[in-house]
């Protein structure tokens, strides 16, 4: 696969700021992934992706306590006590907040990230 010269990715820290943009900009899906991240309590992180032409666009948010630090999305606990966040809860935020219910959103998990 060869990239074209003039993509490139912009990484967004305001989610307000990718709502507007993923918005205005009406991409065909959108994708995320969970992600261990050490230094967040507990650690887990999201990743939040678009693409608009040759751009793409990403979101990270992390943990913080009961919560996402950005979306607000709840950190859920299994029996073992470790953290993990809701596939459902994820895309339903997404959908929601993008104000496309018909938007497919696909997570990254099927292809090993």
């Amino acid at each position: 696969m060869k990239l074209k010269p003039d993509a490139k990715v912009v990484h967004v820290s305001n989610w307000e700021e990718f709502k507007r943009l993923a918005i205005a900009l009406r991409p065909t899906s959108v994708s995320y992934t969970i992600q261990r991240a050490p230094l967040s309590k507990p650690p887990v992180g999201l990743r939040i992706v678009f693409a608009a032409g040759v751009t793409q666009y990403v979101f990270l948010d992390f943990a913080r306590g009961e919560n996402m630090e950005r979306t607000r999305i709840p950190v859920r606990c299994n029996d073992k006590g470790e953290a993990y966040l809701g596939e459902e809860e994820i895309k339903n935020f997404i959908l929601t907040q993008l104000g496309r219910p018909d938007l497919p959103v696909y997570s990254f998990e099927v292809l090993g990230y």
